[in-house]
This record gives structure tokens, sequence and C-alpha cells, in this order.
């Protein structure tokens, strides 16, 4: 829920008369999350006054809540040795998020005024690329050997609670680091003090490789219906965990990501200048442009066949339209099936078959109805009608071909699948749908 007006307006207030107490008072009974929602409605030089004056481990919760800007805005105002101890209060995975956004030199000069243990954590995390189960994993966590008894691991916990938010499991490990099973904390809770860990374990967790891509790791999750999965290397040693909330960011950050390559532009467009939000969707509408030019050559050739028919003009804005609209639906469903696991490029020859019935039922009934359209209209050429019916037929079976295959081919070639519609889609459309058009008119009317 968005901050209130109101409460911003008084907050505004405090921070131009310099009334600190008001302000500490203000923000004293609200959380984290609520506390980043007003400094986002701040502007670039108030933000920072307001996050001086939170304590470090409000500061560390509340940074971790706010977007990149505002993040800038506030780092801008503090001090190294400050935004030290700020990380050093962090979660690992969020402290290596933030270290990871600074530029190298005041990264170093970061790491260099924490605590030795604490930056060498940090920088062991920070040789995972970001978007691998590495990148977004954390430390924090409470694993055992397998002789601890219950009574003796609810004590760990107890003691680690402080380090170690929301404890949902305890992981069994062997002398050597390596994996060995699994106690949801329920379980623990319902065993007798003297237990051994061992006999209540479950001893074949499922666990995350190091190297897995996080959109991987969402599908384990969604898969098995997990809270917490460990992460494991290649000799099967617990390096961390990782947990649903981050989970759900990157659900989130995908399908924006996604959304604006289905647009033709950049996430940026958000927060950017004027002049960056040109310029990054120069290269897509120079696509659309030079399709456009391309179509304007095509339509020229057939220019001595328009002049005899002038009325075929009339309905190129209806085939193109329905072509290129049909096209980016597929090319929805494609993406979305291939981010969610359920389209799997195995079976290639059945989603490409199954499409194309469907584009060719869809092409049947709206050509079937356009034709019926044009021969009302042009009673005494019923070829028109035929050429009309027929174009729109190939134009939607086409364009739902290749927004069904363009997704797929993208996928296996490693690059993201959503680059396959927009600019590319509706080009790819318009060129095919003229081509089709013209050539059926020249092979039945002239």
């Amino acid at each position: 829920m968005a901050a209130k007006a109101s409460d911003i307006k008084l907050l505004k207030k405090y921070i131009s008369k310099g009334w600190e107490f008001h302000i500490i008072e203000m923000l004293h009974d609200l959380k984290p999350v609520e506390i980043a929602e007003l400094i986002e409605a701040l502007d670039e030089e108030s933000r920072g006054k307001l996050f001086l004056l939170l304590d470090v481990d409000t500061a560390s919760e509340v940074i971790s809540e706010l977007s990149s800007d505002s993040r800038d805005d506030v780092l801008d105002d503090i001090s190294d040795t400050e935004l030290a101890r700020i990380v050093e209060d962090m979660d690992s995975d969020d402290a290596v998020d933030l270290v990871g956004d600074l530029h190298d030199e005041r990264a170093e000069r970061v790491l260099a005024a924490m605590d030795p243990r604490e930056s060498s954590e940090i920088r062991n995390l920070l040789i995972y690329p970001e978007d691998t189960a590495g990148g977004i994993m954390q430390r924090e966590m409470v694993s055992v050997t397998p002789g601890a008894t219950i009574d003796e691991v609810i004590a760990l916990i107890r003691q680690q609670a402080p380090e170690v938010n929301d404890i949902h499991n305890v992981f069994i490990i062997d002398h050597q680091g390596r994996l060995k099973g699994i106690v949801p904390l329920v379980n623990l809770i319902l065993s007798k003090p003297d237990t051994r860990i061992s006999q209540i374990m479950d001893t074949d967790p499922i666990s995350v490789p190091v190297d897995m891509d996080q959109e991987d790791v969402t599908r384990l999750f969604k898969k098995y219906d997990s809270v917490v999965l460990p992460v494991v290397d290649r000799e099967n040693r617990l390096l961390g965990r990782i947990t649903v909330d981050d989970i759900v960011d990157i659900i989130d950050e995908e399908a924006t990501e996604d959304m604006f390559m289905l647009a033709g532009a950049d996430e940026d467009l958000l927060s950017s200048s004027i002049l960056k939000n040109a310029s990054t969707r120069i290269p897509w509408l120079f696509i659309c442009w030079l399709g456009g030019v391309l179509n304007s050559f095509l339509i020229k050739g057939f220019e001595s066949h328009l002049s005899q028919l002038v009325g075929l003009a009339a309905f190129m804005p209806i085939i193109l339209g329905m072509g290129g609209n049909v096209g980016s639906q597929s090319v929805t469903l494609i993406v979305r099936g291939i981010a969610t696991g359920g389209v799997s490029t195995t079976d290639f020859l059945k989603i490409v078959g199954k499409q194309l019935g469907v584009g060719a039922i869809l092409g049947c009934m709206y050509g079937a109805m356009l034709g019926a359209i044009t021969f009302l209209i042009y009673p005494g050429n019923p070829k028109m009608s035929l050429v009309v019916g027929l174009s729109i037929f190939n134009s939607m079976t086409i364009a739902t071909l290749v927004g069904t295959i363009l997704p797929i081919i993208f996928f296996k070639i490693g690059k993201d699948p959503a680059v396959a519609s927009g600019p590319f889609m509706s080009t790819a459309m318009d060129l095919i749908g003229v081509v089709a058009y013209f050539g059926i008119a020249v092979l039945l009317i002239f």
C-alpha cells in the first residue's frame, strides 16, 4: 500500500523545518517497507536526510526495500564506515546485492571497513553471477551434524536466531560439509529431546546446484512447493540457502523484464531521462521503420495492379492487423509457457502443429466473414471476395506459425524468447501479409 498523501506532506514539513525529533517519532511505529515508501515519495535531498536518522538495524532493512534510484540517493549521503555497518547488519544475499551495485572503488572501501570475517563472506559470494543460485543465496542458516540431539539443535537455533531470519529447516551435514539431510522445524518440536537428528531427517533432500540459473531455481520451488532450498556445489557441500521471498522477487523481476521485452523497450524507461527514453526506443522503432520502408517498395511493385483495382487497398489494414494480433497472441502464449515450464522445446513439432491448427481455424472463420462482407461491397467481382478471404486466412495462419516458432528458436539459441515479439513480430507479419495479399490477387484476378 502506498504512503498516505497526508503523511508525506507532514514529513516534508518536518524535514524542511529540521524537526528531527518529530520525524523519529513519526517513523517509530512504521515497518521498514512503510518507511521505504515514504522515502520514495521524497525528493533526492530529503531522502538522504531522512535515511540518516534511522538506526543501523532499521536502515539495513529499509535499504533493501528501496528502488535503485532512491538507494543511490541515500547512499550518496552515507559515509563508507556507516555503510559498512549497515551492510554487516543485512542478510548476506541482500548485502551482496548492495555491494555489487556500488562502483568498484567504493565497494572496496566499504569491504575494507567491515569486520574481516563478514567482508570475506561477501567477497566469496560476489564471485557468483547475480542471476544464478549462488548469486541469490544467503549464507545464514542452521546446520548440524547427524549425531546432534534434538535438545542440542533447539539450543543452537536459539543461539543463532538473532543472526538467522526465518528459520524453516535445519540442514544436516557431515564433517566435510556435505549435505546429508534436512529437518523441518515442526519435526524438531514434535520429537523427543534426546532423539538424534539423524533419526528424523529426510535423507534425500531437494537441493539447488550453485550455478543453476535463477529462472530454473524458481521452477524448482514451484515444482516442490518449497519455502527454503539448500544450495550445494558439485561435491554436494552445503553453501547456503534460498528462501521463497527471494523467489517472489525474481518472479517479479523476470515478469517485468519480459513485459518490457514484449513492448520492445527498456526497463529504465520508468525512471530515466527523456533523452534516455528516446534513445532506448530508437533501435526497436528502427526495425519497424525499416519494415515499413520495405513494405512501401513491395506495394509500389504492385502499383500497376492497384491502379486497376483500387478496392484491394481498402482491405490491407484489417488483413495486416489481424495477422499481427494473432501472431502477438501466439508469441505471448509461447513466451509465458517457456517461462513457466509449460512449453518444452522437446515437444517442438507437437506445439507447432497445435498452434498451426488454431491459426487455420481462426483464419477460416475470419476469412469467410471478411470474404462475405467483400462480396456485399463488390457483388460484381466474386474474385475479390476470394482474394480477401484467402489472404486473411493465409495471414492469420502464417502469423500463428511464425509467432510460435520464433520464441522457441530464440530460446534454443540461448536468447530471451520475449525478444521475438514486438517490433520483430509486427514487422515480419507486415512484410509477409503484403506479399501474400498481393501475390494471391495477381494470381487470381490479373
